[in-house]
């Protein structure tokens, strides 16, 4: 092999087996329990119980966040060259990142008893906490989800891979709604989410071992990046136009997500008239329509392409969100019926996307990108933070200059009906549009020009 060579493949459809999928997949049940609990539950726990100032606190986590980004395109890097250690090179960096995620998670949950109180020992506890899981998350994950990648080279093949991986991961959101709430309503606050932390070690190895020991090899040769400066390697997948535009669909669609996610337990207590259990139970159902719908879309991106059935899924949640203008206090049921139908487009945005990705790195456009596939992902991990980190940004603002601003006692319902509805929808209705008319795919057309072939 040449110096800057890749070898995108072997070219074989290598079709995954049952019992491979499922170890490969376990894995990510965990991650996605890990996931939540850190942005929805640590300021809880940090400012309720804790008595952390707010201020502090707002200033870490956009610290830890920009290290968080930064990062991602490194261990990209990083995961690429321990692929010259054999084909499962990707796994052996997975298993040395898994003790930093399990320390970072346990520190996030179990501060020093005597700490309590002291502002100061708790800021830094919290800053090496948060820096520690946020550093064995994005190790594990752009790790994890690049070996997914290069298990086979068949185009249905790879999203079965990713349909079967976040079928488990739907499974660990569903966990880390469940879970926080249980434990807080029956131990209270300090011990709920002390005994969190320590639940986690035992399911984090558990769903990890048949991932590190039964996951399939890679089906592709040892990345062997010619760029010895280090800055272009990390951006050098941006030179594809396909991921440029993968990329473009996926932030859009993700800021609607976040959007949502931002202001769903304000919508849920000042427009609903609920409580946290009916925003448990919303949440709950929504994650697993999601996790149910995961394989249908599998079903239809065979039937059509990847990309069609993500158009479908996200025209689907556009409608359905869409009807939630017309729910108001005492339609709990109502919203349970739209909270079914969102979560089945959730299946689409979660299982889809990363299949498309996993096509587009092996596609012609990459150029000498071709096959770097932990650099992909580092990419598109600091992608899927930045369209987080929009729909948060951009929410809040919206909601407190239209009238809700519970600092300053203003409450206005109309308000977070347009943050958690219509600019959501109106994202999403923008994120269809992008797919509709430009190709996204290596291996196959637009939405509309895979639509018009079948008229």
């Amino acid at each position: 092999m040449n110096a800057g060579s890749i070898g995108p493949g072997s070219g074989v459809p290598v079709k995954v087996k049952f019992d491979r999928l499922i170890a490969y997949s376990t894995l990510q049940l965990p991650l996605a329990m890990a996931a939540l609990p850190v942005v929805l539950n640590v300021s809880h726990f940090y400012g309720e119980v804790l008595k952390l100032s707010l201020q502090i606190m707002g200033s870490i986590f956009i610290f830890a966040r920009i290290v968080d980004a930064i990062q991602d395109p490194v261990i990209g890097l990083i995961s690429d060259r321990f692929t010259r250690r054999g084909r499962r090179g990707r796994l052996a960096f997975v298993a040395l990142m898994i003790p930093v995620l399990a320390a970072g998670f346990y520190m996030l949950f179990d501060p020093p008893d005597a700490w309590f109180g002291n502002q100061a020992r708790m800021a830094l506890w919290l800053i090496a906490a948060l820096l520690l899981v946020h550093l064995g998350y994005s190790g594990v994950s752009i790790s994890y989800h690049s070996h997914g990648a290069e298990l086979t080279d068949d185009y249905n093949e790879r999203t079965k891979v990713t349909v079967g991986r976040e079928v488990f991961g739907l499974l660990g959101m569903t966990l880390a709604v469940v879970l926080p709430t249980f434990l807080t309503y029956k131990l209270g606050d300090s011990d709920g989410y002390m005994t969190l932390g320590l639940l986690f070690l035992p399911i984090l190895v558990l769903f990890s071992l048949p991932t590190l020991i039964g996951a399939g090899p890679s089906v592709h040769p040892p990345v062997i990046h010619a760029e010895r400066n280090p800055f272009i390697a990390f951006f050098a997948p941006l030179k594809n136009r396909l991921f440029r535009r993968l990329l473009l669909v996926f932030v859009a669609n993700g800021a609607a997500i976040g959007v949502a996610v931002t202001v769903m337990l304000f919508y849920v207590e000042h427009v609903l008239k609920g409580g946290k259990l009916q925003a448990g139970i919303i949440l709950l159902v929504y994650f697993i329509a999601g996790a149910a719908s995961v394989p249908l879309w599998l079903m239809l991106s065979k039937r059509t392409s990847k990309a069609t059935a993500w158009f479908v899924g996200m025209v689907m949640t556009a409608l359905a969100m869409a009807c939630a203008i017309f729910v108001g206090p005492g339609d709990f049921h109502w919203f349970l019926v739209i909270s079914v139908i969102t979560g089945l487009g959730l299946g689409a945005d979660y299982g889809l996307p990363p299949s498309i990705l996993a096509d587009v790195i092996n596609s012609t456009e990459g150029g000498d990108s071709r096959g770097k596939t932990g650099t992909y992902f580092g990419l598109w991990a600091l992608a899927t933070k930045l369209a987080t980190a929009i729909g948060a940004a951009g929410s809040l603002p919206v909601a407190a200059m239209l009238g809700f601003n519970p600092a300053k006692g203003l409450y206005g319902t109309t308000a977070l009906v347009i943050a958690y509805i219509v600019l959501p929808v109106m994202i999403k209705i923008g994120a269809a549009l992008l797919i509709w008319f430009i190709r996204i795919e290596a291996e196959r057309g637009s939405v509309r020009e895979e639509l018009m072939k079948r008229v």
